[in-house]
């Protein structure tokens, strides 16, 4: 299994580094892609031959062996059935992501149309801003397909690498082998990642990196191979290239690679080399970018997203808030909204003030099911970490560093590390998202817990392992109802509820959610089919949060282009353009005024809904038939 994890750790920064060095070549298309490829895998067969060397008697951890009979153990079995069930639900359903069909998708689309990296003219700015690693990794699938169906499989890659790595990086921290088989199978039932599986979410992936650099650093220190402290290298760089929240887990990261450090002057030209890739892979060059063009490294000087704390302590309060309530949010709670008005009244009205003035963007956050753009840990594994604080305070006579391995004593600091980690992007970012963007986080927030004797004998307690198991399912019962894709018969069963029971608010809502969730991959069908084949590029006057994905369809056919500033009063350089209504009132008299003013020729108006706590908003298709074709 190591040697998948290589090979994901190659791959993938071989994805990101071609989406650079052909965006600078101009030559972002699928014979760039090709030919970088091919010298890829030639590299990779030289790599390869060098490590021929069983990765069982390198690292001291067994090789796994490909053996159904592990599945017959309830942990073990539930990883496994949440595993199918999230590849059944991203082959059956088209990717909906929110997020990824707002930005992520779209501007890979704008590359590939301008054959190359370049920045957006958008209204959309996390187009430009963000980090660029899941964007690369989804690119070469869309260049080689010319679809979007086959994204989910990168987040299946990184679901079914979570239990190996869970299980080397614990028992090279020190864990009991014990404690660490139990953990490895109980950790991807976090709601984060089994709800992320099937999806094309990209805090999953962030966690196989993060664990990858660990591991691999606490190996270079092991084995002195400077190999090994390479592919640290790359993983750290692949970390915050995900996004830049997880750039505080290079603390960590460096802590378990520093010993090793010296390992570079063996082949100090190859590791400078590597150096450079990692750079090149990071989020780097996307904070660059970000100076070059808005004077912020984080793309937002001003702070207008309210994205930054402005105070540190106030962010800790708020994000700890966050965390905590999501947390222990129940995984099934279908009077979601009463319960959050509910918490936010029992909050002192001081803290209320301190939080709308200091925290704008701070929410409670409940959900009446998971869904993967705001799950976070979930209450089962929070309930069994715990009962694992628990069990400590109560054999605390014991002591923790009883053992003189050094790995549990360097374990137990890059546990603390992590928790260090945490507390400075608390401090630093004001996000109503706390719980899911702390996805790379848990696994070793857990390692001050999971390195203790405590540990070890709740592992071989009956009870706390049925535990696990019910927690498993609970993970494994949202991957099944989930709206994103839903594997039960969702739509029947609601058009025969609401016939049944016609005036209930609650079920009129859960069916709206689910046929949201079930058309938003395409919401402008209808629309689209207003405008000619012929039109090779349109326009779109939009928000700064719409589903722009939908009107690129079909793949390659057409050109989609932002309308902004002052062309949004006087468009006429486009022949067709679909509008957004509301940008230019909350009212139709406004559309309907900037539509007399411009000479434009209304053709098709449809209510559309993007996202279910939004409702239904206007979108119209307009032709200027004086424009340039």
């Amino acid at each position: 299994m190591i040697k998948l994890v290589k090979l994901w750790i190659l791959g993938s920064a071989a994805c990101v580094a071609a989406g650079w060095v052909l965006s600078v070549l101009h030559q972002l298309n699928l014979a760039g892609y090709a030919v970088f490829f091919f010298i890829f895998a030639a590299g990779l067969a030289v790599l390869c031959r060098r490590w021929r060397r069983a990765d069982g008697a390198k690292t001291g951890v067994k090789r796994a062996r490909w053996n159904l009979r592990r599945f017959r153990r309830p942990l073990p079995l539930v990883f496994l059935l949440t595993a199918i069930l999230a590849t059944f639900g991203g082959a059956l359903h088209a990717p909906n992501n929110y997020d990824a069909l707002t930005y992520r998708f779209p501007r890979i689309l704008h590359w590939l149309a301008a054959s190359g990296w370049h920045w957006i003219a958008t209204v959309n700015d996390r187009m430009n801003l963000s980090g660029t690693a899941f964007e690369w990794l989804m690119t070469p699938l869309f260049v080689l397909t010319h679809s979007d169906r086959f994204f989910f499989l990168i987040n299946i890659a990184a679901f079914l690498l979570l239990p190996s790595l869970v299980f080397v990086v614990f028992v090279a921290a020190g864990v009991a082998r014990r404690v660490a088989w139990f953990w490895m199978w109980l950790m991807p039932a976090s709601l984060c990642y089994a709800m992320q599986a099937g999806s094309i979410s990209n805090d999953t992936v962030a966690a196989t990196y993060f664990l990858a650099a660990i591991y691999f650093a606490f190996q270079a220190r092991r084995t002195c191979r400077v190999q090994n402290l390479w592919l640290a290298f790359l993983a750290a760089g692949l970390l915050t290239a995900v996004k830049a929240s997880n750039m505080p887990l290079l603390l960590p990261i460096i802590w378990a690679m520093w010993p090793a450090i010296r390992l570079v002057e063996k082949q100090l030209l190859a590791s400078m080399t590597v150096v450079f890739l990692s750079v090149l892979v990071s989020f780097l060059p996307v904070a660059l970018l970000n100076q070059h063009f808005t004077g912020d490294w984080t793309g937002d000087p001003n702070n207008m997203d309210k994205l930054k704390a402005e105070k540190p302590l106030v962010g800790i309060l708020g994000n700890g808030l966050q965390l905590g309530l999501q947390s222990l949010e129940p995984p099934f709670l279908p009077l979601a909204r009463s319960a959050e008005i509910w918490v936010w009244d029992r909050f002192p009205g001081r803290l209320q003030t301190v939080l709308k003035r200091d925290f704008p963007r701070f929410v409670v956050g409940f959900r009446e099911l998971p869904q993967e753009e705001s799950a976070g840990v979930g209450i089962g594994i929070t309930v069994m970490a715990i009962i694992s604080l628990g069990a400590i305070l109560h054999f605390r006579h014991q002591n923790l560093m009883r053992s003189t391995v050094w790995t549990r004593r360097q374990g137990l600091m890059i546990g603390i590390l992590t928790w260090v980690a945490l507390l400075v992007f608390m401090s630093k970012l004001g996000s109503e998202s706390t719980s899911r963007l702390i996805a790379a986080y848990y696994p070793l927030l857990l390692l001050p817990l999971v390195l203790t004797p405590a540990q070890s004998f709740l592992v071989r307690q009956r009870w706390y392992r049925l535990l696990a198991v019910c927690v498993g399912t609970i993970a494994l019962a949202a991957v099944i109802l989930t709206p994103s894709r839903p594997l039960w018969p969702a739509r029947r069963f609601f058009d025969w509820a609401v016939d049944r029971f016609p005036t209930n608010d609650l079920i009129a809502h859960a069916r709206m959610v689910y046929k949201v969730y079930r058309h938003r991959n395409d919401l402008f069908a209808s629309l689209r089919r207003s405008i000619p084949e012929s039109a090779k590029v349109i326009g779109v006057i939009e928000g700064g949060d719409d589903v722009e994905a939908s009107l690129w369809r079909p793949f390659g056919a057409r050109r989609v282009v932002q309308v902004l500033g002052s062309d949004r009063m006087q468009p006429g350089k486009l022949q067709w353009l679909v509008v957004k209504n509301m940008i230019y009132g909350q009212k139709s008299k406004g559309f309907d005024e900037w539509l007399h003013r411009t000479g434009g020729i209304l053709v098709a108006s449809q209510m559309i809904t993007e996202k279910a706590g939004t409702g239904p908003e206007e979108w119209s298709v307009v032709h200027f038939p004086d424009a340039p074709d």
